[in-house]
């Protein structure tokens, strides 16, 4: 593997030495972190996390590639150098061909998504391998253009980004193979989509024999000049139902979302309904349905769909007003039926107001309220606010937030307090404290708190590099960006990153 990457460096680096030749850009990402996970020892444990991002362009041809690395100083048997994703594109007026690693979707991802969170580093306790975070496939996506049509074709094995790329096999990392098209036709600002697919996998999840073959129908059109609808239909062919049975033997998803706005009202109506459709290892992410908030103690509770069975809704209103300020309300709910005595409800409600109650002064204030028995959580309480204001050539930022949870014992309290002093585009530093009574991250039961200070620091010497610093102790859990949610380890000690472009 490493002669191989040298190789490839060696390709890359020689096409773009002349300009006449190409354009070859790229990114690094290095990691160094010095710490351990809280209450394991030995506490401090270093290791170095290197991701390399290169793309050559000429003409109507392009090189991808990425290489990772990881060496800790705690085992020397999970460290790794490997060029972990590598693609060839040509693209012309009606015609785009991609051979590869590809981040390719179907329609709203009922049948399959693919993504990336840049700047993401995934690791778990258990394996303790570090590596990015994106779940891609490999394989080949072929795109006709003609007029207003469009035709897809994509082939390829979806990464499961649960296994670290140091498992002895890495096929097993790869466990769904997946074969499908979509064509659509535009007319106007109207769109028609169809989708087959079929799917391989020793794990197949939904009711029928391997591989799964599925349909799925969708539209996406502006109705009028304030009113925009999408909506989609997937199901099965292999549950032994017609394509019209919805019981619960057949395997099915739909979603269904509409947006407008009145003057200063605006408004989003959504709508899922999924049934037996978790496919493989994950490949599909239906839309959750769910407000993924900014707010760090509510985008930690961020509810996640049951793919297996679950309905629900979605609402957002707001009011923007005559001197800037925005009320925004959201209220969403999913009801799942595991059997015919569980039957567990999401609710949650979220009301948030922004205002500007002198010059160059911003305050973000919100409340919310959920009932969680996914989690264990009946009652859950949360308020806040976030403090925005300008001073000769900088700028200063006051976040508090509270959060209660009521379990079958006493409270849990968490606080999440932050002041940050930047210079816009050079740099910034902020002073982190989260405060926690949950017995779920205490080593011991207690009525103490349990304390996450920390400092974060950001420096831009240029436009093309970046250096930050942690130092203190993070609390860990779930964390949700895009629609995807994963869990971050708890860290202390110092974390190093640096960013770079050329």
């Amino acid at each position: 593997m490493n002669r191989f990457l040298l190789i490839l460096l060696l390709i890359i680096t020689t096409l773009g030495t002349g300009h006449a030749q190409g354009t070859l850009r790229g990114s690094n990402l290095m990691e160094y972190q010095l710490g351990n996970i809280p209450e394991l020892t030995p506490r401090y444990q270093s290791s170095l996390f290197d991701q390399l991002d290169l793309s050559y362009r000429y003409k109507s041809f392009g090189l991808d590639a990425r290489v990772e690395q990881y060496y800790p100083s705690f085992g020397d048997d999970i460290s790794y150098t490997r060029v972990s994703q590598f693609k060839f594109q040509y693209r012309a007026e009606m015609i785009d061909i991609q051979v590869g690693n590809l981040y390719e979707s179907f329609g709203r991802g009922l049948l399959l998504r693919t993504y990336e969170i840049p700047g993401s580093i995934w690791e778990t306790r258990g394996y303790r391998v570090r590596y990015g975070f994106y779940r891609d496939l490999l394989g080949a996506a072929v795109k006709f253009n003609y007029k207003n049509a469009e035709l897809k074709l994509i082939r390829g094995e979806v990464l499961d980004v649960t296994l670290p790329p140091t498992v002895s096999d890495d096929t097993n990392r790869r466990p769904d193979l997946v074969e499908g098209a979509e064509a659509s036709y535009r007319l106007g600002s109207q769109k028609v989509g169809l989708i087959y697919m079929r799917h391989h996998t020793e794990s197949q999840s939904i009711v029928g024999s391997d591989p799964a073959q599925l349909l799925s129908a969708y539209y996406d059109g502006v109705l009028f000049e304030n009113f925009s609808l999408y909506g989609e239909l997937a199901k099965s062919l292999n549950d032994n139902t017609d394509l019209t049975d919805f019981s619960d033997q057949a395997a099915y998803a739909g979603y269904v979302g509409l947006s407008f706005y009145f003057g200063n009202l605006g408004a989003s109506l959504e709508y899922k309904n999924y049934h037996n459709f978790s496919l493989g290892a994950g490949i599909n992410d239906p839309p959750t349905l769910v407000k993924e908030h900014s707010y760090r103690l509510l985008n930690r509770s961020t509810h996640i769909p049951v793919l297996t069975d679950e309905s629900g809704y979605q609402v957002e209103l707001y009011y923007s007003f005559e001197d800037g300020s925005i009320l925004t309300f959201n209220t969403s709910r999913a009801s799942n039926e595991i059997s015919e005595t569980i039957q567990p409800v999401f609710k949650e409600y979220f009301l948030e107001y922004q205002f500007y109650p002198i010059e160059k002064l911003s305050i973000k204030a919100f409340a919310d309220y959920a009932e969680d028995p996914f989690r264990g959580e009946p009652h859950r309480y949360a308020g806040g606010s976030y403090i925005d204001w300008d001073h000769p050539k900088l700028t200063s930022s006051i976040e508090f937030e509270y959060q209660q949870i009521e379990r079958d014992a006493d409270p849990a309290h968490n606080y999440y307090i932050a002041y940050t002093l930047a210079k816009p585009s050079k740099f910034s530093a902020s002073v982190v404290l989260e405060l926690t009574t949950d017995p779920f991250l205490l080593v011991e039961p207690s009525d103490d708190f349990n304390a996450y200070p920390a400092f974060i620091g950001t420096y831009r010497p240029n436009t093309k590099n970046t250096i930050t610093l942690f130092a203190g102790k993070r609390r860990g859990g779930p964390a949700c960006n895009s629609g995807v949610c994963y869990d971050v380890l708890s860290f202390e000690g110092v974390e190093l990153r640096l960013n770079t472009r050329f």
